[in-house]
């Protein structure tokens, strides 16, 4: 038996925890860079149940909150009726979104993504990071999807901003300075639907347009339909728009099945399409601004005779990037015709 004497006794105790301490902290380091995000909780969650209990809302609010409690996300829940009608929601985003800009910048959220009270977190361990632009991209200020209706504001995001004051604000005055406008039934959804789309006005007086993105919708805002999900096991959530009375019966049996096997639904990120396929469509959004910004500065010395074809190739980019993200292929293929000409030029 070999004795160590107390000196280096105390010498290999003292080396032993600083190398695990090294290693755990590596580990640690090394899984949150791989999926590029902070310690600091950077979204905070937010959704709204008020009125007559719904013991089902709760439930399905309940799975949100155990997402923002693994991920450290802060979730704000409004508990009462603060506007008329469907005015809730873009209401209290605007409270919010005002109160995070008076904090001190590093203090602050980033984001907050809103969740309406008919959606279920089915896997909790996918982070909501991934779904929002790097920081380098930082003229990005409203991420959605949108469905054969249009832009859909069950799930969406918003950047803590002045851009998103400014749009919130003319969302909610929007009856009152278009009132001969048939706002529908989802009267805010279309509301902001028209804002968003609007190409003068905002704080630059260029409009909104150019601050949006859409992801394909079922990556965050995945629908629960009568006849199945669109969806798969892996996925973040399910989303049950525009069923009325049948979707208790629908929530009712998703949340039987999420509650009684979580361990299930827990697919890790790296497991799951999302982390390619997210990091695939942010490099693709890049990759289609840096041409855009190379062709405004090569329009200033281009020749007269080729100009034309630029501007308008430059112009279908500009329209793609606005309007076509959430299919990337053809993102992509305006992205190429726009090279082409710029080559020959």
């Amino acid at each position: 038996m070999v004795v160590l004497r107390q000196p280096l006794r105390r010498t290999v105790i003292v080396i032993g925890g600083a190398l695990l301490f090294l290693i755990a902290y590596w580990t640690k380091a090394r899984h949150q860079s791989s999926i590029g995000w902070r310690i600091r909780p950077r979204v905070a969650k937010v959704t709204m149940l008020y009125g007559k209990p719904n013991a089902l809302y709760e439930r399905a609010i309940r799975s949100h909150q155990r997402h923002a409690k693994h991920w450290g996300y802060p979730m704000h829940v409004l508990r009462e009726d603060i506007a008329v009608g469907f005015w809730n929601k873009p209401s209290y985003l605007f409270s919010l979104i005002v109160r995070e800009l008076t904090k001190p910048a590093p203090s602050r959220m980033e984001w907050l993504m809103w969740v309406d009270a008919d959606s279920i977190i089915v896997n909790e361990v996918i982070p909501v990071e991934i779904f929002l632009p790097p920081s380098d991209l930082t003229d990005i200020h409203l991420v959605a999807g949108r469905d054969q209706n249009g832009l859909n504001t069950g799930v969406f995001s918003l950047h803590v901003h002045p851009w998103t004051v400014s749009m919130l604000a003319e969302t909610l005055g929007y009856p009152s300075y278009r009132p001969e406008v048939d706002l529908s039934r989802s009267a805010d959804q279309e509301a902001m639907a028209r804002v968003l789309n609007k190409r003068e006005g905002g704080p630059d007086g260029q409009g909104y347009k150019d601050g949006v993105v859409y992801l394909p919708r079922p990556w965050i805002n995945a629908y629960g339909w009568l006849h199945g999900y669109e969806g798969q096991k892996r996925s973040l959530l399910v989303h049950f728009p525009g069923l009325e009375d049948q979707r208790w019966e629908h929530m009712a049996r998703w949340l039987d099945a999420v509650e009684a096997y979580p361990a299930q639904w827990r697919v890790p990120l790296e497991e799951t399409w999302y982390l390619n396929e997210t990091t695939h469509f942010w490099t693709g959004i890049r990759h289609a601004k840096r041409p855009v910004a190379a062709a405004e500065e090569e329009l200033r010395y281009s020749n007269p005779a080729n100009r034309t074809k630029l501007e308008e190739e430059l112009q279908e980019l500009r329209t793609a990037i606005r309007e076509i993200t959430d299919t990337p292929e053809l993102l992509l293929q305006q992205i190429d015709e726009l090279d082409a000409v710029r080559e020959f030029n």
